[in-house]
């Protein structure tokens, strides 16, 4: 079969969710919580997540809440992880960009930068049940006692590209740093000990809004086949609820055109007309759905910046694997496996209720 036929064939098993799982609701709800995110800060060149506590912040030895100010980014955490359990050994300072150079027409050499960044629910429910450091770790699973964040617990994984590397990446679209500031969402960072201007490219978000989690991903709608694969479905806030993906990879999908109900919700919460230029992919509320497992993933952060296909990745398979050992030793076996539908945890580790963040203990 063909790449263009396996490309069809993937998009008719995995692009949706079935009817039995109305799309509204859970739709709606990431909207809400993608409004929550993006609202200003009174006082700060910086949006509401921007501010919360980062894994550095946490897995710090001393977990502290965040003054403001500039945010640091680095490789992305789940790819070193993959690799320390493929390999024994992390990746350097500076190999950030992502594995196949291909995958979006990226730019080889130039640098993807992440940050993983947990609301004030999720940071003191960490703090209060010392799950903080390996040695709490160790103590929570001698407890025995189930980790369980709170329901207005927030996640997001954000990642970024500097505005000089979007400018070789999209060269056909943006000619300046200044279309690119008028077209993303843009701050200053610092990776690899550099400071500079990066552009908002991609957010996965997980929100405790269900009891398995509610997870969403969302992306600029320039980013080069958005939708390739799986599709795009967003059934409350775009204007064309299910976009199909196209034979031809790496393609442009253009806008993504917003409902009124939408465009109130951002009048309503105060967002800058920015924001409008990022889509919804789509959701995700259970591991399989009409006998297929679920598929969610992001072009950017799983495709090109970890590395992992479209079709191998679950996000909500992935997280319901993040545990740890009676050692306080994350389960990174599970990580070069993609896992996709309904999981087996191991009968020794323990879960540390759908979040990855403790690959940063230590």
């Amino acid at each position: 079969m063909s790449n263009f036929g396996v490309r069809a064939s993937l998009a008719l098993a995995f692009a949706f969710l079935s009817s039995a799982v109305s799309a509204a609701p859970p739709d709606a709800t990431a909207w809400e919580v993608f409004a929550t995110m993006t609202a200003p800060v009174p006082g700060l060149e910086a949006v509401a997540f921007e501010t919360w506590a980062s894994d550095s912040d946490i897995y710090s030895g001393t977990p502290h809440w965040p003054a403001p100010g500039s945010k640091i980014l680095t490789p992305s955490l789940a790819a070193i992880a993959e690799i320390m359990a493929l390999h024994g050994a992390a990746l350097g300072p500076g190999d950030c960009q992502p594995k196949d150079g291909k995958a979006g027409n990226f730019p080889p050499g130039a640098c993807i930068g992440e940050q993983v960044q947990h609301n004030r629910p999720v940071f003191q429910y960490i703090v209060d049940h010392n799950l903080a450091s390996t040695a709490g770790l160790v103590a929570a699973y001698s407890a025995r006692q189930p980790i369980d964040f709170p329901s207005d617990s927030i996640v997001v994984k954000a990642d970024w590209v500097a505005i000089a590397d979007l400018l070789h990446w999209l060269p056909r679209s943006y000619k300046s740093a200044a279309q690119v500031r008028r077209a993303y969402y843009t701050n200053t960072a610092t990776m690899n000990g550099r400071a500079g201007e990066y552009a908002l490219v991609g957010m996965s978000v997980q929100s405790k809004a269900l009891p398995q989690w509610l997870w969403m991903t969302f992306e600029h709608r320039s980013n080069p086949g958005r939708c390739d694969i799986i599709g795009c479905r967003d059934a409350f806030g775009a204007a064309v609820a299910s976009v199909p993906p196209r034979l031809v990879p790496n393609t442009d999908y253009g806008p993504c055109a917003k409902t009124p109900a939408l465009k109130a919700l951002f009048a309503r919460r105060g967002l800058g007309p920015i924001w409008a230029n990022y889509c919804l992919k789509g959701t995700q509320v259970a591991f399989a759905a009409a006998g297929q497992p679920t598929i969610l993933a992001n072009s950017v952060i799983e495709r090109m910046n970890k590395g992992v296909a479209v079709p191998d990745t679950s996000c909500i398979t992935c997280h319901a694997y993040a545990a740890f050992d009676a050692h306080g030793t994350p389960n990174y076996a599970i990580l070069p496996q993609h896992p996709v539908g309904d999981p087996t945890l191991p009968q020794d580790f323990m879960a540390h209720d759908y979040l990855w963040s403790i690959l940063a203990a230590h």
